[in-house]
């Protein structure tokens, strides 16, 4: 009975690490896309394009040196999660 309330415990804790992670992904994607949201990105991502509209004028923007520092923390961070790629 120990054993398959561990087991249990377990599998929750693991579980619960997992939609962590997801929600960290979707909170990050979120920071990344205000980022190029706001240098005129045109998304390909339907959700994006329904959140920032369909007002862009480039697929290259220009950031700052401190908005290419921030992008690039981002995509660590994405990459460490191995969070799902989006534009």
């Amino acid at each position: 009975m120990k054993t398959l309330l561990n087991i249990t415990l377990t599998t929750i804790l693991l579980g619960m690490g997992t939609a962590y992670a997801a929600e960290d992904c979707q909170s990050l994607q979120e920071q990344k896309n205000l980022i190029y949201a706001a240098h005129g990105y045109c998304f390909n991502d339907p959700a994006a394009q329904k959140e920032y509209g369909a007002d862009c004028h480039t697929k290259k923007p220009k950031f700052s040196d401190a908005e290419n520092k921030r992008l690039a923390q981002i995509e660590e961070k994405q990459k460490a999660l191995n969070c799902p790629k989006k534009d």
